[in-house]
């Protein structure tokens, strides 16, 4: 009897897992393939890999306006994709050395729920457990468009085989996945069309961010078409033709590409876990349902990762991983925040988020403050000053959420993380010292534009005219 059995190794598995070996529980950790899930093989690790060469590509090209001469880059496309496999090859097996050396059992096979208290491996093998965190991800989803999935069009999964270089692609989905495939490819010479059926790219994000990214994506040569339905895709010539409409004007066109990438939806592995037998509800459109516990209608199962089909991110799944270590082993009842989770497309410019600073309530009485990369002096000096940072507050100066586009978004938005995890305000903020010139350089820039509106305040300003006979400056 385990104190703990779970089931997938990715991400939210490794993490419970561990968690719970290193306190003592007995542990199982049943995984179908290999240790690290989709993250590791095929998506964070070999995307930001391709990024990376992508970049370096980019940035060659754009030498000459620093004073540097070098000739065009030279894309041997073969050996971008065999760095990028050789990447995810360097990180395969660590977890299990890790796991092993925390005195977690791993076992390998398909669990498939008995009863309540026991799971069948690949139909053979039962192991019991008193409590069990289900993490088994998800997979890529395929639209229901005629003649896609005949077209054997490219995921997340199967990119990563490619060996020649496609002179054209199509990529159906504008979200980070979509954006960050599809800028990489066009920056290593393949011309890119971005189909997406929701008004905008990155449909979730704030849309002065959405705005941005797409005109940086155009200016790189990127066809974008959004609000648009795809009626079909058909081969012709050895091509793939998608077909698709314009809402807005009706118009009817095509794209005719080499290549066709998906990057559209997800659906959540519960296929063969039997969770009739526990009296929980799930399928691959929905995956498992969840309170607020992160538990199952079965008392002592719970879901964390892709699988619940919350936030699809592998640091989201690493907080599930936490809380559900919390409740299922040590009985303590700990509800999920979601809150301060952030979200990143490393595209170029990245563009990261956390909370909201679009579609406020207006009785929250929130405040955005925003400041522009080219007024930030880093930017200024790099010559890179596409983007802005932008953050929600009330009046008291607490964080309601914050959106950078730019360089180095990811990291600076962390700031403002930490700020709503630990309820830090605006005005504490201000007063932390920044090194200069960084772009962590925004956040402060951020805080002191808040701190100019207190100057504005009809209190403050009278003190300031009877106490010093000072009349404070309206800010610009």
């Amino acid at each position: 009897m385990y104190d703990l059995v779970v089931i997938g190794g990715g991400s939210g598995g490794l993490n419970v897992a561990g968690a719970a070996a290193a306190v003592g529980a007995k542990v199982a950790l049943i995984e179908a393939d290999r240790l690290g899930g989709e993250c590791t093989f095929t998506a964070c690790v070999p995307s930001k890999a391709l990024l990376h060469a992508a970049d370096l590509a980019h940035r060659i090209r754009s030498a000459d306006r620093f004073g540097i001469a070098v000739a065009p880059p030279e894309i041997d496309f073969s050996r971008v994709m065999g760095r990028v496999r050789s990447v995810v090859e360097s990180f395969a097996g660590s977890d299990v050395e890790a796991m092993r050396s925390r005195g977690v059992e791993v076992r390998y096979g398909r669990a498939a729920f008995e009863a309540y208290d026991s799971v069948v491996v690949d139909g053979s093998a039962r192991v019991n457990g008193r409590s069990f965190v289900i993490a088994t991800g998800s997979r890529p989803a395929l639209p229901p468009i005629e003649g896609l999935e005949a077209a054997s069009p490219l995921t997340n999964e199967t990119i990563w085989s490619l060996e020649t270089r496609p002179d054209s692609m199509a990529v159906i989905g504008a979200g980070a996945a979509g954006l960050e495939l599809g800028q990489a490819m066009a920056r290593l010479g393949v011309a890119v069309t971005i189909l997406e059926s929701a008004p905008r790219i990155l449909p979730g994000e704030d849309p002065e961010a959405s705005d941005q990214l797409r005109a940086a994506l155009e200016a790189e040569g990127i066809q974008v078409f959004t609000d648009v339905e795809i009626t079909r895709v058909e081969p012709r010539d050895g091509m793939k033709v998608v077909r698709f409409v314009d809402r807005r004007s009706g118009e009817e066109m095509e794209a005719v590409r080499d290549a066709l990438l998906v990057a559209a939806g997800r659906r959540a592995n519960v296929d063969g876990l039997n969770l009739e037998a526990v009296g929980i509800e799930a399928d691959p459109d929905r995956g498992i349902p969840v309170d607020e516990y992160l538990q199952t209608r079965a008392r002592n199962i719970y879901a964390i990762g892709d699988v619940i089909g919350h936030h699809q991110w592998t640091h989201a799944a690493e907080r599930e991983a936490a809380v559900a270590f919390v409740n299922a082993v040590l009985g303590i009842p700990r509800k999920i925040d979601y809150t301060a989770i952030p979200r990143a497309s490393y595209t170029d410019p990245e563009v990261a988020s956390v909370g909201r600073t679009a579609g406020l309530d207006p009785a929250e009485g929130a405040r955005i403050f925003r400041v522009a990369y080219e007024d930030l002096d880093r930017a200024r000096i790099e010559g890179r000053t596409i983007g802005f940072a932008k953050v929600a507050a009330t009046p008291s100066g607490k964080i309601l959420g914050a959106t950078i586009v730019g360089d180095h978004a990811a990291l600076v938005l962390q700031e403002f993380v930490v700020a709503m995890e630990q309820g830090l305000r605006l005005p504490q903020l201000v007063n932390t010292v920044h090194p200069y010139p960084t772009h962590a350089g925004l956040a402060r820039a951020l805080a002191t534009q808040f701190a100019a509106t207190r100057l504005e305040s009809g209190m403050t300003r009278a003190a300031l005219r009877l106490v010093y006979g000072y009349s404070p400056r309206p800010s610009p």
